[in-house]
């Protein structure tokens, strides 16, 4: 368990080192424009989480990709009519501007991805070991390394050239 007076400092630290990640996570996962919900959520499920991480098991920011996949997946649930009622109301357009922007090209390759895969693309970006990844997804090391190896042949192949 933290210390209570190390909590604040570790949660500030933490969500500032991850925060691009997370802002990732939360307007792919979610909604419409719901996206600062999740978000918001992701910040308040991981200050309620120090109270039982001791550091034995996995790193912080482990810590910190767990709790954002839970909160993720109980969003999901918890909007799951919400979603369906944006996709009838607002389709995606068929004709997608090509950006050069690096961020929008990642982000638009993201949305392509299944849950599982969009966790593990998106820990590789934040540059997470795989140890750090098999921890908090519960994957073996070497299958996540042919994963995140058969995604970037993914991504090649469809941004190759731009």
């Amino acid at each position: 368990m933290i210390d209570p007076n190390k909590k604040e400092k570790l949660f500030m630290e933490t969500v500032a080192q991850h925060n691009q990640w997370l802002g990732v996570i939360a307007r792919n996962n979610a909604p419409g424009d719901s996206w600062e919900d999740l978000e918001q959520e992701i910040r308040i499920a991981f200050w309620r989480s120090l109270d039982w991480y001791d550091g034995s098991n996995s790193s912080l920011g482990t810590w910190f990709h767990s709790v954002a996949r839970n909160t993720v997946r109980e969003f999901a649930r918890k909007n799951h009519n919400a979603r369906k009622g944006d996709e009838r109301n607002y389709p995606k357009s068929i004709y997608v501007e090509q950006a050069r922007d690096e961020l929008r090209i990642v982000e638009d390759f993201i949305e392509t991805l299944g849950e599982l895969d969009r966790q593990v693309f998106t820990m590789y970006l934040d540059n997470c070991s795989y140890a750090e990844m098999s921890a908090a997804i519960g994957m073996e090391e070497a299958t996540l390394r042919k994963r995140v190896s058969r995604i970037k042949m993914q991504f090649k192949a469809e941004y190759n050239g731009i």
